[in-house]
């Protein structure tokens, strides 16, 4: 099949799905049910880790028979959804080496305040919890135990450094402080003290799985090398394409299929320069596990992550993994047993992993049962647990001090 080239492409390119199209579970209970808030700058149809971490598990949790709403802002595109309450505007912002939000708009405190009592939660869990602008004022206004999820690995923050006594104070009101990964503690380390507990991001094991239809983007008369991710700097895609350019020139014949979108995509495209063997598809969201479970190799050169969750999307879609060797990916994969790791922008390095890869089909076997194998270990149902743990833990404590 022909790669998409990109002016027919840019009308899927702006087109933002508004939620997954996800299979219905068997409901559940719980011994004790909760009313849970999810508060988070980032939700659909913002695109990221952030936002599919507090879906999944609003998801688990409410099979599990507890009440959960999501709080967070309003955004283009979004579309009315049950207990998805938004308040305020979400506005793009520049930081951290990537495009962040924040909610802006009049009133918030108050607004967010109301919701807060109507909602008569036992626990409000806020999402990246130091960051402006619905964490902090949660975390403020909350009449309720809180919890905070930190997502994010990052070398320095100025922020942090300068405002050092204003956010510690309101991490020491945060009643459990949980980390998605050992290298988001590393990074919080370096300003701030906590108890930190460690429970991973999840990954639903039954949509991502080897048994799904292809999708017709991927063509069948050439190993197929794939990137799924927003076009950020951070993600490596320039990279990418620079050593696919070098697996050619190795005569190695491929494809390299591109899901994602972002205000990058222009320069991705002059980058790309009308190569024949490169496909942009545009953002997906329903369809990921087809792309994954249908490639050759899932090649993930991104330069600075807290968490590898597309590495476990491809591995429980039994995908071989070629990503840089960051700490945040460490975390999730070891080199040689789901995962070949690179050093991290070393371009003509991913090239040579690239067509090892290639060439052993062995390996991409082994490497992508195991790959299997290891992401049961991050199922929803299992890290929700853990999550609710916390919750229970908390709520008791507080009880005690009452």
């Amino acid at each position: 099949m022909p790669p998409l080239n990109p002016p027919s492409s840019n009308a899927a390119l702006k087109r933002r799905p508004a939620l997954p199209n996800l299979p219905s579970l068997p409901p559940s209970a719980d011994e004790r049910t909760l009313r849970i808030a999810l508060v988070t700058e980032y939700y659909y149809p913002h695109l990221g880790g952030v936002c599919e971490h507090v879906h999944f598990f609003a998801r688990e949790a409410r099979r599990r028979g507890h009440h959960v709403d999501i709080i967070t802002s309003n955004i283009p595109g979004a579309e009315p959804q049950p207990h998805v309450i938004r308040i305020g505007r979400s506005q793009p912002v520049y930081a951290n080496g990537s495009q962040a939000r924040i909610t802006i708009g009049l009133g918030l405190r108050k607004e967010l305040r109301r919701v807060l009592a109507r909602g008569r939660y036992d626990i409000v869990h806020v999402h990246s919890p130091l960051t402006p602008v619905l964490p902090l004022l949660a975390i403020e206004e909350a009449e309720c135990p809180v919890v905070g999820t930190f997502h994010t690995y990052f070398d320095k923050s100025n922020g942090y450094r300068f405002l050092n006594s204003y956010f510690q104070k309101r991490l020491d009101m945060l009643d459990a402080a949980i980390c998605v990964s050992h290298s988001t503690t590393v990074a919080l380390e370096r300003y701030f003290s906590a108890p930190w507990q460690i429970i991973p991001n999840g990954i639903d094991t039954d949509v991502f799985h080897p048994s799904v239809s292809a999708p017709p983007a991927i063509r069948k008369d050439v190993p197929s090398i794939l990137f799924l991710g927003r076009f950020d700097p951070r993600n490596g895609l320039t990279t990418l394409i620079d050593s696919f350019r070098r697996v050619k020139g190795k005569g190695r014949q491929a494809q390299l299929v591109v899901v994602g979108d972002g205000p990058l995509r222009e320069h991705y495209y002059k980058q790309a320069a009308g190569d024949p063997d490169i496909t942009f598809v545009g953002a997906v969201l329903e369809g990921r596990p087809s792309y994954y479970a249908h490639s050759s190799i899932y090649a993930c050169p991104t330069t600075k992550a807290s968490f590898g969750i597309t590495l476990l999307e491809s591995m429980a879609c039994e995908t071989p993994i070629v990503c840089s060797d960051i700490l945040g990916f460490q975390d999730v994969v070891v080199n040689g047993r789901e995962a070949i790791m690179t050093p991290s922008g070393d371009r003509e390095a991913l090239a040579d992993a690239l067509v090892n890869l290639l060439d052993d089909e062995g390996l991409r076997i082994q490497l992508g049962v195991t790959g299997r194998h290891e992401s049961m270990k991050y199922s929803w149902p299992r890290v929700t647990s853990q999550v609710l743990d916390v919750y229970h833990n908390v709520m008791g404590r507080v009880a005690v001090r009452v």
